[in-house]
């Protein structure tokens, strides 16, 4: 039962994570059913970015966290849930202080944050397995430009930053328009 500001205002922020999350999570999980494990999207992180504009830094970490241990406990856990998890929460934490509302701007922010989470969850995950820092520095930038899928999938890595950079950018607007009206 709720009984004062304080608990209706965790209800609130309890449910958006919940709802933010579970529409990640479902949106990652049927990627990854139709075109395999193939990264050309993020779309935990795209949802993560757009919980924390539309409602704050709590709803942002909660859903990015949330996110990544939910459909990793799905697709395979380990110890970059917990890499990625976090940075996705912290990149959502941030997003809720930026107030960009133009669609290049929000493309361009999206863009540098999704390039430096990608950067950062690789170099932190070749440094957990044994790599020297500028080694594993190296190893995670390049890894975003070099062929995956036996070669079919060529800057895998950009590609992924700008499909959910444009996404974002697309459904940014329409719901920081759709919000004040309400």
């Amino acid at each position: 039962m709720i009984r004062d500001k304080k608990d209706a205002s965790l209800s609130k922020v309890t449910a958006q994570i919940g709802v933010w999350s579970a529409l990640a999570v479902a949106a990652r999980i049927g990627k990854h059913v139709l075109v395999g494990p193939l990264q050309f999207v993020n779309l935990p992180l795209l949802f993560t970015m757009l919980a924390g504009m539309l409602y704050g830094s709590s709803v942002g970490f909660g859903v990015g966290f949330l996110s990544f241990l939910v459909s990793d406990s799905i697709i395979g856990l380990g110890i970059w849930t917990l890499v990625d998890g976090g940075l996705a929460g912290a990149i959502g934490a941030i997003w809720a202080r930026l107030r960009i509302k133009e669609r290049v701007f929000i493309f361009v922010i999206a863009y540098l944050s999704t390039f430096l989470y990608d950067i950062l969850t690789s170099w932190i995950l070749y440094m957990i397995f044994g790599f020297p820092p500028t080694e594993a520095f190296v190893l995670g930038f390049v890894g975003l430009f070099l062929p995956v899928a036996g070669g079919g999938a060529v800057a895998i890595g950009p590609t992924t930053e700008a499909t959910t950079s444009l996404l974002l950018s697309i459904l940014a607007p329409r719901f920081l328009s759709e919000r004040t009206y309400q």
